[in-house]
């Protein structure tokens, strides 16, 4: 019995090792770039070292009881007992304890995967502030002049001759830009920050060409967008967005109020605010982040705003060649980088949510499919151990329905144990989630009523095959067997 169990146990851990080859390999693929040490995540030696370890303790855990058990039977109860059942007797609590603890193990690792879906499905419906469809975007590095006067020509030489080709809808240009990850806050205040500097708070800050809230397609709640007329240095203008438009001018108009900032002069200076823009996520989707104000490339003094966005009429990859041509005709000094989808901007700040999903996805999977299969062999064993009980029971009339009921009703009392110990366990792990969740709480009560329904289908899933055997049973050749 002990050969059996190692033999068993070398088996699933040559089955896991190559799984986890696999999956290593799979996940690699799918992972995010952000990822620390993508490149070193392998099987090494010390990974073979533990799996052969694990395989090796399975064994001599599991088979060594029963295995004691056979070299030292009572011999008077084993001839009293029915024939071929008598070595399955022993060890029930045993059994049914580790399906208990299965069934506790998976149904804590489903609801980590079930929060993490409701995360994911939360990230979908974020509205970013910006429609990120038919957006193109890069980075266009090389000066363009050594006054404003050069760089501001550059810059309307640029943007004319993009939003001349086929297909273009509109051209704009920003620095920063949102979820690139190139954001910095500067200092802004009202009135009392000039008597008290501890006052000035912190707020992200970009400077764009005019037309940026229409190419991004950033909804303006009040005021207006910049105009052409607005980009130069002498315009002291700014857009603010509706998280600093509530904190600053609460209950009341922003538009065509005054707030200090502290950006391009060592002191503080007044800047109007001409319009108010729907909130941007920048950094992350799944944060809403600082407030922003937008100032005019012009005000800069020209050529700060290096990130360019072309919204085209279809797939923008396809005009990324259209571009860089053209920018090549303007000069071959200048160096275009990040060229990419707006799209692919968004997808890779999912891309952490989504690689958790399915990481935690996949372990839920696996330790369902455990917790399954052991309490389909503990009921296998007891409708085997209780042949004899079962052909009295319906000898005596009991139907086979009843029989059924009685299978199914074991599977579901261990399946209920389990999951009692898993809700308390889960309630205490799934907090270390939280940082990782979007939208839900760790202790949300849909996903756990949810996934305690799914796992309950689980179980009578895993209770059938063995129910339905039991109730089949003919009572003469059962108690013949027996």
């Amino acid at each position: 019995m002990l050969s059996e169990a190692l033999v068993l146990a070398g088996i699933g851990a040559l089955l896991g090792a190559g799984l986890a080859w696999l999956g290593i390999h799979e996940l690699r693929v799918i992972a995010p770039a952000n990822l620390p040490r993508l490149d070193s995540i392998a099987i090494n030696p010390t990974g073979l070292a533990f799996t052969a370890m694990a395989g090796l303790a399975a064994a001599a855990i599991f088979g060594m009881a029963p295995a004691v058990n056979a070299a030292q039977p009572d011999v008077m109860h084993v001839l009293r007992a029915s024939g071929r059942t008598a070595g399955l007797g022993g060890g029930g609590w045993l059994r049914n304890g580790v399906v208990v603890a299965e069934v506790a193990l998976a149904f804590v690792l489903l609801i980590g995967s079930g929060l993490m879906f409701r995360s994911f499905l939360a990230l979908q419906r974020i509205d970013p502030g910006f429609d990120a469809h038919g957006l193109l975007t890069f980075q266009l590095l090389g000066g363009g002049g050594q006054n404003p006067q050069q760089r501001s020509a550059f810059m309307r030489q640029v943007h004319d001759r993009l939003a001349a080709l086929p297909g273009v809808q509109s051209v704009t240009a920003s620095f920063p830009f949102p979820l690139t990850g190139d954001f910095s806050p500067m200092r802004w205040g009202l009135e009392p920050a000039l008597a008290d500097s501890s006052k000035f708070q912190a707020v992200d800050f970009q400077i764009v060409l005019p037309g940026y809230f229409d190419t991004l397609r950033t909804p303006l709640l009040a005021g207006r967008a910049f105009t052409d007329a607005d980009n130069a240095p002498e315009r002291k203008l700014a857009i603010i967005d509706q998280v600093l438009a509530g904190k600053a001018f609460p209950h009341e108009s922003a538009v065509g109020k005054r707030i200090l900032i502290r950006l391009i002069t060592p002191e503080p200076e007044w800047v109007e605010v001409v319009g108010v823009a729907a909130h941007q996520r920048q950094t992350s989707l799944a944060e809403p982040g600082r407030e922003q104000i937008y100032f005019t490339d012009g005000y800069i003094g020209h050529g700060a705003a290096t990130r360019w966005a072309v919204r085209t009429a279809g797939n923008p990859a396809r005009y990324a060649g259209q571009i860089r041509a053209e920018i090549a005709r303007i000069g071959r000094q200048f160096l275009i980088t990040d060229m990419q989808p707006m799209e692919t901007y968004v997808e890779q700040a999912q891309a952490g949510t989504r690689f958790s999903l399915l990481l935690i996805g996949v372990f839920a999977v696996m330790a369902a499919l455990l917790a399954g299969v052991g309490l389909y062999g503990v009921l296998s064993t007891l409708v085997r151990q209780r042949t004899a009980e079962i052909g009295v029971r319906m000898a005596l009339g009991a139907a086979p329905g009843s029989i059924f009921q009685l299978v199914v009703g074991q599977g579901l009392r261990l399946s209920a144990g389990g999951i009692v110990l898993g809700l308390a366990a889960a309630f205490a792990l799934t907090r270390v989630m939280t940082s990782m969740l979007v939208g839900v709480k760790a202790t949300d009560p849909p996903t756990f009523a949810a996934v305690a329904a799914l796992f309950f289908a689980i179980a009578a899933l895993a209770c059938w095959l063995p129910a339905r055997r039991a109730a089949g049973l003919d009572p003469t050749q059962a108690l013949r067997e027996e």
